[in-house]
């Protein structure tokens, strides 16, 4: 019983974090950032004008205020199911996962947006000569080697483990998971290897921002490799040490380390305050 009640304190947290908490606080940046770096003085930081900007967050808060409307609906339909003993929290445990899915769309089209900004950004950019930068470009000048290794070390682990819970055969189930695994960690080095030694996705960004992008960015790949490799070891021990009561907790704080350690360290990494915007006046 005190299982359950946890599960929906974990739940409704994962409700309260991932579609409002965030929300609220990109929406605010976005708002702060209008007001002190109007395009008026900063024109270049707006290559598809201010308006697109303000419509994109009025869809980006929208979106994540049907979620949220959305995701109480089905927490109390899950806490009445429970409660009424016609489903089990076990039985259940994959809701938190397919709402956390539906709660990263907002994210996911926001971060659209921006890359279609910065591509706009880069179409009107009249520099031609490159600028020389003195940014380190070893992975190991924005990343510590021990976060690195703990990622490597998990994600050998995890394909351990994967085989071992299916007895060393390849079945169907667990090709996929393991493709996924591969596919999830391999666009994380196909990232980071073009952040490092890629064009600038902005043009105008000074040498020392781009150094903090790209330092909370590799943070971001390592915390969330990290955590899908804890995910899966944890998705093939619920059936072999019978853990399908606590499955649903473990479902729903995925998720919120998820957004926390990607989106939160790419926001603590990233503050305006400390941004250079004097490259993007006139």
């Amino acid at each position: 019983m005190e299982t359950n009640y946890l599960a929906y304190l974990v739940f409704l947290a994962q409700l309260i974090l991932l579609s409002y908490y965030y929300p609220t606080k990109i929406a605010g940046r976005i708002k702060q950032l209008l007001q002190d770096y109007p395009s008026s003085a900063y024109p270049k930081l707006y290559p598809q004008s201010e308006a697109k900007l303000l419509a994109g967050q009025q869809l980006f808060k929208w979106l994540n205020w049907g979620i949220l409307i959305v995701g109480t609906l089905v927490l109390g339909m899950v806490i009445f199911m429970i409660e009424q003993e016609t489903k089990t929290a076990g039985q259940l445990a994959f809701i938190p996962l397919f709402l956390g899915l539906g709660q990263a769309i907002p994210y996911a089209l926001l971060e659209l947006s921006n890359f279609k900004q910065l591509k706009v950004m880069r179409e009107l950019n009249t520099q031609s000569k490159r600028q020389a930068e003195l940014a380190p470009r070893n992975l190991f000048s924005f990343i510590s080697p021990t976060k690195v290794f703990s990622a490597a070390v998990l994600f050998v682990t995890c394909v351990v483990s994967l085989l071992y819970f299916e007895n060393f055969s390849l079945s169907n189930e667990l090709m996929i998971l393991l493709g996924a695994l591969l596919l999830s960690n391999g666009l994380f080095v196909f990232v980071t290897i073009n952040l490092l030694y890629g064009k600038k996705m902005d043009p105008h960004q000074s040498a020392s921002d781009r150094v903090k992008v790209i330092r909370a960015n590799l943070n971001s790949f390592v915390y969330t490799s990290i955590l899908i490799s804890v995910f899966f070891i944890f998705n093939k021990s619920v059936d072999a040490f019978n853990w399908q009561h606590i499955e649903i907790i473990f479902n729903s704080l995925y998720w919120q380390l998820v957004i926390s350690f990607s989106v939160g360290s790419l926001l603590r990494g990233t503050r305006l305050s400390e941004i250079n915007f004097e490259v993007y006046r006139a």
